[in-house]
C-alpha cells in the first residue's frame, strides 16, 4: 500500500521549514502532491501555517500536521512510514541527522536534507550507503544553498562542455542591499562545529583510503589567502564550507560508475566591496582563534553576536535582508575537444574553454527553499531510482530537475565555450 503523503517536510515551522513550506505551497496546485509538514510542536506547526495563511491572503491552509520529535525514534518511525520522501529541515545534523536517516532507510523512505557538514555527510555514507541500496532508498545531503549551486553546476558544466572538461573554477558572489545580512544562529552552530572538527575530517578520510582520481590534463593549482579576479574585478578567498568536497564526491561517483573523466575543481568566495572584504576578515580572524579551544567555543555558541561582530543572530535574516539579497556563481573551465589533443599523456595544454553561470534569489532561505522542495518533486519523477547515500547531482542525474530550478527563478546557462581563451588563465 502506498503511504498517504508524498513528502513530508519535517521541521517545517522552523525558520529554514518556514521558507520550504511556502515554496511547497508555490509548487503545489502544479504538481498536486499529497505533503504534509511535521515536527514536535503541533500548535507551533498550525500558528505557521496559520501565519503563511493570512500572509498570502488564502484560506486556511488544508496541510495535515504530524508530531515527531528528533528525541522519539519511535515517533521517526511513524513519520517515516507516511511518506514517500522526508525533507529534513532539523539541524543540526551532526546532533539531529542520524536518527531520522536510519527512521527513513528502515521505512524505504527518501531522505533530503540541506546539511553543509562534511564530517557528518561523509560518516553517513560511511555507515548507511549499503543499507540505503538494499532498501532502494536514496540518502541525499547538501541539497540546499550548501551545495546545490556547486554540485549541479559542476556536472551542468561537464555535460555541456563539447569535449572533456578537466579543470572548473567556481566563484561565488552574495549579493547583499542597504538592510545587511546576518546568520541564523543554527548555522553558525553548525559552522563552529565543522571547523573544530577539521581534524577528525582529515582522519576520517585518510581511513577511507580512496584511491587518487585519473585527472587528465595540468594540475589546478589552489589558489590561497586573498587575491584580486582580474574579469571579476573582485577579491576573492578559498570557500572553506563543503562545496567542493560534495563535487569531488560526484566526480568521483561519475567516474567509478560512469567512466566519465574527472574534473579538477576549485571553489572560491568573491567579495562585493572592499568594506565587506575588510568586515568578514576581522570575522575569519576572531573566529579562527576562538573556534579551536574549548573556551573559544563556548564564547562563539554562548555570545554570537558579540562575538562575530553581530554577524550572528537567534532572530535570523530580517524579511527585508531576504527580498535585498541574491546570488551568482561564475565557472570557468578547460579541457581538450578531444582526445588527440590531450595526447598519450592526457597532459597537455587545454584547447577548449568554457565560462557558465548560476543565478538566483536570497541564497540562505529563498533559493535554499527553492532547491531541496524542487529536489523532492524531481527525485519522485525519476523513473529508475537507484538507492545509496549520494549527492545531489547523483541523486537527481537525469531528472528535469535544472529545468524545475529555471522555473522557479534560478538559472543555469552557458555564457560562453569556445577555442579562444576569454578569462584568465586557470591553470
Amino acid at each position: 500500500m502506498d503511504p498517504p503523503f508524498d513528502i513530508i517536510v519535517f521541521g517545517g515551522s522552523g525558520f529554514t521549514g518556514e521558507y520550504v513550506v511556502r515554496e511547497m505551497i508555490a509548487t503545489y496546485a502544479k504538481e498536486k502532491v499529497k505533503w504534509c509538514i511535521a515536527g514536535r510542536d503541533k500548535v507551533k506547526m498550525q500558528a505557521c501555517l496559520a501565519s503563511i495563511s493570512a500572509e498570502l491572503s488564502a484560506e486556511s491552509l488544508d496541510v495535515p500536521v504530524i508530531v515527531a520529535d528528533v528525541n522519539d525514534q519511535e515517533s521517526l518511525e511513524a513519520m517515516c512510514k507516511q511518506c514517500r520522501c522526508l525533507i529534513n529541515c532539523v539541524g543540526p545534523y551532526y546532533l539531529w541527522g542520524r536518527q531520522v536517516i536510519q527512521a527513513c532507510i528502515n521505512n524505504k523512505t527518501h531522505y533530503l536534507d540541506i546539511s553543509g557538514e562534511p564530517l557528518f555527510m561523509e560518516t553517513m555514507a560511511k555507515d548507511f550507503n549499503d543499507a540505503a541500496k538494499e532498501a532502494g532508498v536514496v540518502v541525499a545531503s547538501a541539497c540546499g544553498f550548501d551545495s546545490i549551486p556547486v554540485d549541479i553546476g559542476v556536472r551542468y558544466c561537464q555535460q555541456q562542455f563539447q569535449g572533456t572538461l578537466t579543470v572548473l573554477e567556481s566563484y561565488m558572489n552574495a549579493r547583499i542591499g542597504n538592510k545587511g545580512f546576518s546568520v541564523h544562529f543554527p548555522t553558525f552552530q553548525c559552522v563552529v562545529n565543522g571547523f573544530s572538527n577539521s581534524k577528525k575530517l582529515v582522519q576520517f578520510r585518510k581511513e577511507q583510503k580512496l584511491k587518487k582520481l585519473p585527472y587528465m590534463g595540468p594540475r589546478l593549482q589552489p589558489k590561497t589567502f586573498i587575491k584580486f579576479h582580474p574579469d571579476l574585478k573582485r577579491y576573492y578567498v578559498p570557500f572553506a564550507g563543503s562545496d567542493r568536497s560534495v563535487a569531488l564526491r560526484s566526480q568521483r561517483h561519475f567516474n567509478e560508475h560512469n567512466n566519465d573523466s574527472p574534473v579538477q575543481v576549485g571553489v572560491y568566495m568573491t567579495f562585493q566591496s572592499t568594506g565587506l572584504l575588510i568586515y568578514l576578515t576581522l570575522f575569519g580572524i576572531v573566529f579562527a582563534i576562538l573556534v579551536m579551544t574549548r573556551c573559544g567555543r563556548y564564547l562563539l555558541l554562548n555570545y554570537p553576536r558579540i562575538f562575530t561582530l553581530g554577524l550572528v543572530t537567534r532572530e535570523g535574516a530580517t524579511r527585508e535582508q531576504i527580498a535585498q539579497s541574491s546570488f551568482s556563481f561564475t565557472f570557468y573551465g578547460a579541457g581538450y575537444s578531444n582526445a588527440r589533443v590531450a595526447g598519450d599523456e592526457g597532459n597537455a595544454k587545454p584547447d577548449r574553454f568554457i565560462e557558465a553561470e548560476v543565478t538566483g534569489p536570497d541564497p540562505g532561505y529563498v533559493s535554499c527553499s527553492i532547491f531541496i522542495a524542487q529536489a523532492a518533486y524531481a527525485l519522485l519523477n525519476k523513473p529508475d531510482i537507484q538507492g545509496g547515500v549520494v549527492t545531489p547531482s547523483v541523486a537527481l542525474e537525469g531528472t528535469d530537475y535544472i529545468q524545475r530550478l529555471d522555473d522557479r527563478g534560478i538559472h543555469f546557462r552557458v555564457k560562453y565555450q569556445g577555442d579562444d581563451l576569454k578569462f584568465s588563465p586557470i591553470c
